[in-house]
């Protein structure tokens, strides 16, 4: 019995050492599984940060404000085979970055039906020349997409880099313009690749437009950066019934916006982008000499003119009238006191009814203006309230040159003897300024979205230039004596402005450098379409 209990006991020690043998063995192989699983982990982790660095590098190569000098901004083109985006080195790993077949892409077609702000796919009449993925702008409003179905732009993110989700009318434009990146992210490098991560993201890409003084028969016209990337190109209109000065620019995006200036006889002069093509709209009904001076487009189905008074009842006799005209999205309607929108009242003076310039804003999605100014002679200011244009106060009685809005409560405006105004939603007042040379134009950005510009230039008189840190004005000399017309902000720290002479500088943020425009003649207006903070639609991993 004692015997039988030994062997027994023994048989059940032998089998706890096998149990406890195997649980160690089970332990170890779980220890070491788990060991390689997180490692797995982490490396897979490491590659994916390593493709976003060559993402964002990349981006930083195309939206650098520095032209020239030390890694100066790159072309779409030349991404591919850039020497500091190939087997570029960090961390544990490499990356290299390269375009998307096809890019830069730049398309544009028109809206097949309507489209509501919360709508999730739109539908186009062509989807022919767009990236896979990536952003449009359709009015001012800037939308990313992550795929094409059909002819339908899907799974949209809307009002993106600080726009606003809006309401577009069938018929209207949606353009393109933009840089589709690939990155690649190796550990440790892409001829020894253990492991390795590919992500693509679509830039949005600058664009601008500067207008002048006709030039023989014609409309003077130059376009930045493309179809011949990072200069300016000659784009002027041969026209010899209807050329004329052009005054004004505003663009609503890369494929709708408008440019006017001086009366050709009894018409009035429009200039009108759609798709690909400037379009001249002649609008009868103007008096000799009552040239528009100042342009803002809001949507596709709204825009406004101002410019040199009129007399109310034949050109020559009668009151004077402020002259402001309006589109309605089909054509251009000269407004009175009794017309909806209405203006104000005619007068006796002729000094105060000249209007100088206009901006126009929408805050609330609908493609109408909600609130807008026009500036003119002797301290001049009307304000467009959502309804109507009515007379507005001033502080002073300079004549005004520029206004720039930037929201329902912060509006600006600049003019002889180096005036600025402010108006913080309910009154206008006089800023500290640090010049007394006449500004001008004027043009403010707004980062945040918080309603209160952190970033503004004013152009002016004999070289003249000031800018605005987020709390004061500062003053520069960005050409001699040259007389600037217009500035205009792609981003912070990148400014262009527009002067007489066919001239245009270029601020990267340190310093004013002369850009070749292409043109001889006068340059008196200058618009941009480009995003402001965010050039990114977005991106999305390729899984081999």
């Amino acid at each position: 019995m004692m015997r039988s209990q030994q062997g027994y006991l023994m048989l059940v020690a032998v089998l706890l050492i096998m149990v406890i043998g195997f649980l160690g063995v089970s332990v170890a192989y779980m220890i070491s599984s788990s060991a390689f699983s997180t490692n797995q982990f982490t490396q897979a982790e490491t590659a994916f940060d390593i493709a976003a660095s060559g993402l964002e590098k990349s981006t930083r190569f195309l939206q650098t404000p520095f032209l020239t000098g030390t890694n100066p901004r790159t072309a779409c083109s030349a991404i591919t085979g850039e020497s500091n985006l190939t087997d570029s080195s960090v961390g544990s790993g490499t990356f290299t970055a390269t375009t998307v077949s096809g890019s830069p892409f730049y398309a544009n077609t028109t809206l097949n039906g309507a489209l509501t702000a919360s709508a999730t796919s739109l539908t186009l009449t062509s989807t022919t020349g767009f990236a896979p993925s990536g952003r449009v702008s359709i009015d001012r409003e800037a939308i990313s997409y992550s795929s094409i179905s059909g002819s339908s732009l899907v799974g949209l993110k809307r009002g993106i880099d600080n726009t606003i989700a809006s309401t577009h009318a069938s018929g209207t434009y949606v353009s393109q313009f933009q840089c589709s990146l690939d990155s690649i992210g190796y550990i440790p490098n892409s001829s020894a690749t253990l492991w390795k991560n590919e992500q693509q993201q679509g830039i949005q890409l600058q664009e601008g437009w500067a207008v002048g003084d006709r030039s023989g028969n014609s409309f003077i016209l130059t376009h930045w950066n493309y179809p011949t990337a990072l200069s300016w190109t000659n784009a002027s209109i041969s026209n010899p019934s209807n050329r004329v000065n052009l005054n004004a620019i505003s663009l609503l995006s890369n494929a709708d916006g408008w440019a006017t200036g001086d009366t050709s006889g009894t018409n009035f002069i429009f200039l009108h982008l759609l798709g690909s093509t400037w379009n001249v709209s002649v609008v009868a009904g103007a008096c000799s000499g009552q040239n528009i001076n100042g342009i803002s487009a809001v949507s596709a189905t709204q825009a406004w003119a101002v410019g040199v008074r009129t007399r109310a009842t034949t050109c020559s006799s009668g009151n004077y009238r402020y002259t402001i005209l309006y589109w309605n999205g089909a054509s251009w309607v000269e407004l009175t006191p009794s017309t909806s929108p209405s203006i104000p009242a005619d007068g006796t003076s002729s000094a105060i009814q000249n209007l100088n310039a206009v901006h126009v804003i929408n805050t609330t999605g609908t493609g109408a203006g909600t609130i807008g100014f026009a500036v003119g002679q002797s301290g001049t200011i009307l304000k467009y309230n959502g309804s109507n244009w009515v007379t507005d106060t001033s502080s002073v009685t300079n004549n005004l040159f520029g206004v720039y809005v930037v929201s329902m409560s912060e509006a600006w405006a600049v003019g002889a003897s180096g005036r600025i105004l402010k108006w913080n939603g309910s009154t206008w007042s006089t800023v500290t300024s640090p010049t007394t040379t006449q500004l001008n134009g004027i043009t403010m950005l707004d980062t945040d979205g918080s309603g209160t510009a952190n970033y503004g230039w004013a152009v002016g008189n004999s070289g003249v230039a000031i800018v605005y840190n987020g709390s004061s004005w500062s003053s520069q000399n960005i050409g001699g004596s040259t007389t600037w017309w217009s500035v205009a902000i792609p981003q912070l720290n990148d400014a262009w402005a527009a002067g007489n002479g066919g001239n245009i500088r270029h601020w990267d943020g340190s310093a004013w450098n002369t850009v070749s425009s292409d043109e001889s003649a006068a340059l008196n207006a200058i618009a941009f379409v480009s995003p402001q903070s965010k050039p990114w639609s977005g991106w999305h991993e390729i899984f081999p």
